[in-house]
């Protein structure tokens, strides 16, 4: 098995979803691959971070915020900088087709 099929496997560990393989050969590999500890090590971290993200994406206070601290840019959703929104399409006309 190559890196990528045991990190997608980690990836779904970390997320609580089967890996389709036996934990224990997850584990064997982790110990024998620097590589793919430290991709799981950064995979908790930004688990770790993005914790209490709302699923849905930022709220428009959020992204105000965020456009603001880069200089004003846009004022939110659908402001100068900011192309389509949901269910726009990349001009900003309405849904996608």
């Amino acid at each position: 098995m190559r890196c990528a099929q045991f990190r997608t496997a980690l990836s779904a560990r970390l997320d609580g979803e089967p890996t389709g393989l036996p934990d224990r050969r997850l584990d064997k590999h982790l110990a024998r691959c620097e590589a793919c500890r430290g991709w799981q090590e950064q995979a908790e971290r930004l688990r770790g971070r993005t914790a209490g993200v709302d699923p849905d994406g930022p709220s428009a206070a959020w992204s105000t915020n965020l456009l603001a601290s880069l200089g004003g840019r846009g004022s939110g959703a659908g402001g100068p900088g900011v192309t389509g929104g949901p269910g726009q399409g990349d001009d900003g006309s309405g849904p996608e087709r």
